[in-house]
């Protein structure tokens, strides 16, 4: 009983380390909530031991960093340790992983925004008090990650995602890196606006501004959808192009080898008319030795110069 009452004054205390110490096991919720966002939105396919040495090893980083560092280094720290896990576990390129990051990132927070204005007015506390006692931190957690869990299963069964190829150029990674950080830098300013003054900002004011930052992101990754779309076909129209001019160099050389074929045909059709067997004998070593020179330019094979030891075997 004695416990029970201590854990409990615990959780209505404001105090910042019995809070640090509370969301200790909600840190492992929160990374597997945006380990399911990025997997899903880029479909990406990895196996459980990855999942697994992700959430615990970006969680313990998380927790380690949120108890020794400062407020926003904390937050640096664990989310570019969490793009390093996810290029070094899920064996995909920074690119790729910063357009799945980021974007899950966003809509975790654009959801907290939304939850927390409402939260607050219909507990009747301030912000301070959220911040600083686990009950009422506790509680938010849970409604934020039930409103992600819900999200994750419509993306999911909507099967909404990015088809991101890796074909595309530098200029539009570039463009697309730059908008990414753009918008990351902008969520981060909206989560301060939104903590520090949500309780001199009106309901309607922070769902405006989250839908409108949410929109952002939206067309964001419309565009990014769009670009990709327009490398594939770009990529396509070049191997058709390719393909076309094999095609006439195959043409034109069938058409060489029927005119030559026709003139051998005739040829020997003299030979044959006016019963000269001797004209048609030694027409016929001509062909082999020519046969023979055509047989010595094969050698000129890229396949055989490149590759010496196929010689021995094109006899």
């Amino acid at each position: 009983m004695e416990i029970s009452n201590n854990i409990w004054m615990m959780l209505i205390t404001p105090n910042e380390f019995y809070k640090k110490i509370f969301i200790i096991p909600f840190t492992f919720i929160e990374t597997y909530i945006l380990m399911s966002f990025f997997l899903t939105i880029l479909n990406i396919s990895a196996n459980a031991k990855s999942k697994i040495l992700y959430i615990v090893v970006s969680s313990i980083i998380s927790i380690i960093s949120n108890f020794f560092m400062p407020g926003p280094l904390y937050v640096f720290i664990t989310y570019f340790s969490s793009l390093l896990l996810i290029i070094k576990l899920f064996k995909v390129t920074p690119f790729k992983a910063l357009i799945s990051f980021v974007p899950s990132v966003a809509i975790f927070g654009v959801i907290s925004s939304l939850i927390l204005n409402p939260y607050i007015t219909m507990l009747n506390i301030t912000a301070e008090q959220l911040s600083s006692i686990s009950l009422y931190n506790i509680g938010f957690l849970l409604t934020n990650y039930t409103a992600n869990f819900i999200l994750i299963l419509i993306l999911k069964f909507r099967k909404i995602k990015i088809n991101l190829s890796e074909d595309i150029d530098k200029k539009n990674k570039y463009i697309i890196f730059t908008n990414f950080i753009f918008g990351a830098f902008t969520l981060a300013v909206q989560v301060y606006i939104t903590v520090y003054y949500i309780d001199r900002l009106p309901i309607v004011i922070t769902f405006f501004s989250c839908i409108s930052l949410l929109a952002y992101f939206a067309i964001s990754v419309y565009s990014l959808t769009k670009v990709t779309k327009l490398t594939l076909t770009t990529k396509k129209l070049e191997s058709a192009e390719e393909y076309n001019k094999t095609l006439h160099i195959l043409h034109d050389n069938v058409r060489g080898f029927k005119h030559d074929f026709d003139n051998i045909v005739t040829t020997i059709g003299g030979y044959i008319r006016t019963s000269d067997m001797e004209g048609l004998k030694n027409y016929y070593v001509e062909l082999e030795d020519d046969c023979q020179r055509v047989n010595n330019l094969y050698l000129l094979n890229p396949e055989i110069v490149n590759n010496p030891r196929h010689l021995q075997f094109t006899y």
